[in-house]
């Protein structure tokens, strides 16, 4: 038994949702419930945006167990990208871990590297590993306090330097920004989380 919750368009379906929760629990009603979600928006961002907020605050206050995704209207998105997207929503309400998670400074004056530039480098190598979290982090002020429940950090010390992390323990200091990637790489290899 499962149920699917679709919420009319002229209510609101945060609170909507959140009564109906409140009866099932009141009830001691326990089943799966899947969020039944129709948009008619066009932009892949847009659709993120509306996703998260009508969805991911239900689902992270454990308020349903998945989504489906419904396209209506003129859009036009591939079952795939849906699908990514139902998946990264579930991901970022810790409810599923389908590829690696990514915790990133948001960038300062004392970053030592192109911080979006060196993600993308570490997102394209190591982005396919499900239950792995990587911190890249600007610099050594606040990057091992900020990544602290990450499985591996990249920290940049030194211009042109970075230090790499297992949990909270420096395990490669100094290692130069042009092989630091790689390096990062053989360490998930040696601590058995690459797939």
């Amino acid at each position: 038994v499962m149920i699917f919750i679709a919420i009319d368009e002229e209510l609101s379906q945060l609170h909507a949702s959140r009564r109906i929760f409140e009866i099932l629990k009141t009830n001691e009603i326990n089943v799966p419930a899947i969020h039944h979600y129709k948009s008619s928006v066009a932009d892949s961002n847009d659709l993120a945006l509306e996703l998260g907020t009508k969805i991911g605050s239900l689902l992270t206050d454990g308020n349903g167990d998945g989504i489906l995704i419904e396209q209506v209207g003129e859009t036009n998105f591939s079952v795939e990208f849906l699908r990514n997207t139902g998946f990264s929503l579930l991901q970022g309400c810790r409810m599923r871990n389908t590829k690696t998670e990514f915790v990133s400074c948001p960038s300062c004056g004392r970053t030592l590297f192109d911080l979006q530039e060196t993600t993308a480098k570490i997102t394209e190598a190591t982005g396919h590993l499900p239950g792995v979290t990587v911190a890249v982090m600007g610099c050594i002020v606040n990057g091992p306090g900020e990544m602290a429940d990450a499985d591996f950090g990249y920290v940049g010390t030194l211009p042109g330097k970075v230090d790499l992390y297992y949990g909270k323990e420096v395990v490669r200091k100094n290692i130069p920004n042009d092989d630091a990637v790689e390096s990062l790489v053989e360490l998930i290899k040696e601590y058995g989380m690459w797939k």
